[in-house]
This record gives structure tokens, C-alpha cells and sequence, in this order.
């Protein structure tokens, strides 16, 4: 049976969007957790994991103090 109200806009293995990755990064820096920010755009919590996972990359600001920091642009 075909559903005609389909009220999902993204499909299963669809790849995030530039906009989404944009918005992930905003709420991280307000320290959303993973599955709030998850909740906000319609994703499932593991992508959000994997998406900030493969996006972050360490930046060292001194000797002392390692940093990371999720950038979605690559």
C-alpha cells in the first residue's frame, strides 16, 4: 500500500545538505546535545554523531591547550 501524505521530506540515504551542516555547527556551538539537534532537523541521532565525527578536526592553539572544533565545509 502507497501512502499519498507522506509527510517526511528526506529519504532514507539521502546525504545531508549544506544548510543542515550549517545548522549542526550553529547548534553545537550553543551546546546542543546530539539528539536535541537531531530532534530539530528530522535526523536520526547516529547521523548527527557520524556527521560531527567526520567533520571535526583538532586545532592546537598552544603547547598546552588541544581544541576541536566541527567545521562542515571540507
Amino acid at each position: 500500500m502507497t501512502q499519498l501524505h507522506d509527510t517526511t521530506e528526506s529519504i532514507k540515504g539521502k546525504h545531508l545538505t549544506k544548510a543542515e551542516r550549517a545548522q549542526i555547527k550553529i547548534l553545537k556551538q550553543e551546546n546542543y546535545s546530539n539528539r536535541d539537534i537531531a530532534a530539530r532537523l528530522g535526523r536520526a541521532p547516529q547521523t548527527i554523531n557520524n556527521e560531527i565525527k567526520r567533520g571535526t578536526v583538532r586545532q592546537i592553539r598552544r603547547q598546552k591547550q588541544n581544541g576541536k572544533t566541527y567545521d562542515y565545509e571540507y
